[in-house]
């Protein structure tokens, strides 16, 4: 069934990301990001024709293990997960089973060549941001701050994304890409910026009754809100840390969601309008 199928899609989709945050080299954590960019596209066509289709599906997982401990044993799990999808005949699942073809021919090019192999140490709990010098109270807000806002973020990416199979509104739609779009880079900035200080984590998984809702207006009316609030937990850790790189960064964060909420009070507005 194409909902069995979602599910193992939206399993792979998050390994591949995962295992690239993990990775310490640039050029590999790049060719995986690319990777799972083109799997989370797997996922929006599937979904876009399950909803067509008026078939059920949902974000449900099953236990996802993301702990590797060098590169090969991540390429090698990798392989293994992509071998595993099995695909009916249509054009779309051909286009779903070149891509992985690739990517399985790609990995294993890679294990071909020591030299890319490395240990991954994003597990390892060592609390520690290279080259930036925090004490104990510092430290405390940036780890509870990547923690909550990396959920957050991949919460985002998969509501927006739900509400895109269901809505016939280009505008609504457009927003939506933007707002997934950002989302992505935040969940990347995040995730990357733990993965270093050894505090990886999945983000958990999303309850039915936060992406399956019947009322847009209040959601994003509540949207508004929590962005307000990152808003300030951004302003606030940048003023805690006073890091002369990181106290940009979390400020040019800051301003990231003053423009996802003038988004938001766009579709809010389109909404109200259409009445």
């Amino acid at each position: 069934m194409k909902s069995n199928l979602f599910k193992q899609k939206h399993e792979l989709w998050l390994e591949i990301l995962f295992g690239s945050f993990s990775v310490k080299d640039e050029e590999l954590y790049g060719i995986l990001y690319d990777f799972s960019m083109i799997e989370y596209r797997h996922i929006v066509w599937l979904g876009g024709d399950l909803s067509e289709s008026k078939s059920e599906f949902d974000y449900d997982r099953d236990q996802i293990n993301i702990e590797y401990k060098d590169n090969f044993e991540l390429f090698n799990h990798l392989i293994s997960s992509l071998e595993s999808v099995k695909y009916d005949d249509s054009v779309m699942f051909e286009r779903f089973k070149t891509d992985e073809d690739y990517f399985i021919q790609k990995l294993k090019l890679l294990l071909e060549d020591e030299k890319n192999n490395h240990p991954i140490t994003a597990f390892d709990r060592s609390k520690k941001l290279e080259n930036h010098e925090l004490n104990q109270k510092q430290l405390d807000a940036l780890i509870l701050f990547l923690f909550e806002e990396s959920y957050k973020e991949y919460e985002l990416i998969m509501i927006y994304t739900y509400s895109q199979f269901f809505t016939d509104s280009k505008l609504l739609y457009s927003i939506f890409s933007d707002l997934i779009y950002e989302s992505h880079f935040h969940l990347k900035s995040f995730a990357r910026m733990m993965s270093k200080m050894g505090l990886l984590a999945l983000p958990r998984v999303l309850a039915k009754r936060v992406y399956q809702f019947d009322d847009l207006e209040k959601f994003l009316v509540d949207g508004i809100k929590e962005e307000e609030g990152a808003k300030e937990l951004c302003i606030k850790l940048a003023n805690d840390i006073d890091n002369e790189t990181l106290s940009p960064f979390f400020n040019f964060i800051n301003f990231q969601e003053s423009y996802h909420i003038a988004l938001m009070k766009k579709a809010l507005k389109h909404i109200k309008e259409k009445r």
